[in-house]
């Protein structure tokens, strides 16, 4: 049997691994990277030019896209043993 410290600490686990997988790491953007951006926005001579930075370069981008996840990755995700029972009382 499963004893509630062991659902507990899993679920610390599982936060702590899903915490860290959420966001990859940003790469570097150089001086470069941030002229050519703005030279594309710019759209000399074509009209639509935008005054603002973009402020989406650099964001963090998920590591996994929606077409990477199967069916496997999500089939078992809530199946956490005891877990049913733990929360049964639980009354927040």
């Amino acid at each position: 049997m499963t004893s509630q410290d062991d659902i507990i600490a899993a679920l610390k686990a599982e936060k702590h691994k899903i915490l860290s997988m959420t966001v990859a790491p940003n790469n570097v953007i150089t001086a470069e990277d941030i002229v050519a951006d703005m030279q594309n926005q710019a759209n000399p001579g074509r009209g639509n030019q935008k005054v603002s930075a973009n402020s989406r370069m650099g964001a963090p981008k998920p590591p996994v896209g929606n077409s990477e996840v199967t069916k496997e990755d999500v089939k078992n995700f809530f199946d956490i043993p005891g877990l049913k029972k733990m929360l049964k009382g639980d009354r927040r």
